[in-house]
C-alpha cells in the first residue's frame, strides 16, 4: 500500500507541475512572464527616467546604445536587396547592377546581413520573423476595418520590446499580439474585440493569454504607452504604402492640412530654403 500511495503522490506532483509551467494555448506559447523582477522604482515620477535607471542597473541597452527609440534602427526599410552586386566603373558613370536572386536565397541573404548588425539578439529570431509578424498586424487592422495608426502604434511597441530583448522565436507571435492589444486599448478601444477575435482566429491564441501577458509587456515599456510623433510617422507612413493608400486620400482634406503642417514640410518653405541655399553658393560678383 505504501508504494501506491507514493506513486499518487508523485502523480499528483507531476500533475501539478504541467498545469503551473506548462504552455497555455496559443500554439505551443505560453504566456509572457517575467518573475522575480521589481518594478517599482518605473512608478516614481518619470517613468521614462525609470526605465534608464533599469537599464543601467541591468547592464544592457536598447541594442543602439542609447536611450532614444530610432524606427530605423530595427527595421531598415533600406534593407531589401542582398549582398551580390556588380559595380560598372564607366567613363564618367558608375552603375551597380543587382541580379536577381531566388526569394528564398535573397531571405537567407538579407537575415544574414540583418543578423550580423544585430548580433545581440535572442538567438533564431531573424529579420523575415520580425517583418512577417509586423505585416499580420497591418493584415489583421485592415480586415477589421480599424485606424492604420493602430497598427502603427503596435509596431512601434513590438519592436521596443525586441530591443528589450524580451521577444525570441517561440513568442513572437504572442507578443506582436499584446503589441497590438495595448495598441488597440490606447488608441480605439472599441476595436479590441475585433482585433482579438483576429489573432484567435489566425494565431490561435487566445484572449486570456493575451491579457494575461499585458503586464509584462507593458512593465517592460516602462508603464508609458505615449510616443513621440516623430516614433510613429515613419511606421504611419510605411503602412499607407503597403496598404497602397495616400495620406490625403486615408486622412482627408482637413486631417492631411494638419498631417502635413505637422510632418511634411509645406512647399512654399521648401523652395525658400533650396533658393536660400542656392543663394549662399553663388559668388558675391556675381550678386553684385
Amino acid at each position: 500500500r505504501q508504494p501506491r500511495q507514493r506513486d499518487r503522490r508523485r502523480g499528483r506532483r507531476g500533475r501539478r507541475g504541467r498545469g503551473e509551467g506548462g504552455d497555455e494555448g496559443g500554439g505551443g506559447e505560453g504566456t509572457l512572464k517575467l518573475k522575480g523582477t521589481s518594478y517599482g522604482f518605473l512608478l516614481r515620477e518619470g517613468s521614462r527616467e525609470g526605465s534608464r535607471e533599469r537599464s543601467s542597473r541591468e547592464g544592457h541597452s536598447s541594442g543602439d546604445g542609447g536611450d532614444a527609440y530610432d524606427p530605423y534602427f530595427l527595421d531598415d526599410p533600406a534593407l531589401q536587396s542582398g549582398k551580390e552586386r556588380m559595380v560598372l566603373n564607366l567613363p564618367g558613370l558608375v552603375a551597380s547592377v543587382l541580379p536577381y536572386v531566388r526569394p528564398r536565397a535573397l531571405k537567407a541573404q538579407l537575415n544574414e546581413q540583418w543578423a550580423l548588425k544585430h548580433q545581440w539578439v535572442s538567438r533564431g529570431l531573424t529579420l523575415s520573423k520580425i517583418r512577417a509578424a509586423k505585416a499580420s498586424l497591418l493584415e489583421w487592422v485592415l480586415e477589421a476595418n480599424c485606424e492604420v495608426s493602430t497598427a502603427a502604434l503596435a509596431h512601434v511597441y513590438f519592436e521596443r520590446l525586441v530591443l528589450r530583448r524580451v521577444v525570441n522565436k517561440a513568442n513572437r507571435k504572442l507578443v506582436a499580439a499584446v503589441s497590438l492589444s495595448l495598441a488597440a486599448k490606447w488608441n480605439e478601444p472599441e476595436s479590441l474585440g475585433t482585433l482579438l477575435a483576429a489573432v484567435e482566429r489566425h494565431y490561435s491564441i487566445p484572449r486570456a493569454t493575451v491579457f494575461r501577458s499585458e503586464f509584462s509587456a507593458y512593465a517592460e515599456l516602462a508603464f508609458d504607452l505615449r510616443l513621440e510623433p516623430g516614433d510613429i510617422f515613419p511606421h504611419f507612413s510605411r503602412l499607407l504604402t503597403q496598404a497602397e493608400r495616400t495620406p490625403h486620400d486615408y486622412l482627408g482634406e482637413a486631417n492631411f492640412a494638419e498631417f502635413q503642417a505637422e510632418f511634411l514640410e509645406p512647399p512654399a518653405a521648401c523652395c525658400a530654403s533650396i533658393w536660400a541655399k542656392s543663394v549662399e553658393n553663388v559668388p558675391k560678383s556675381v550678386c553684385l
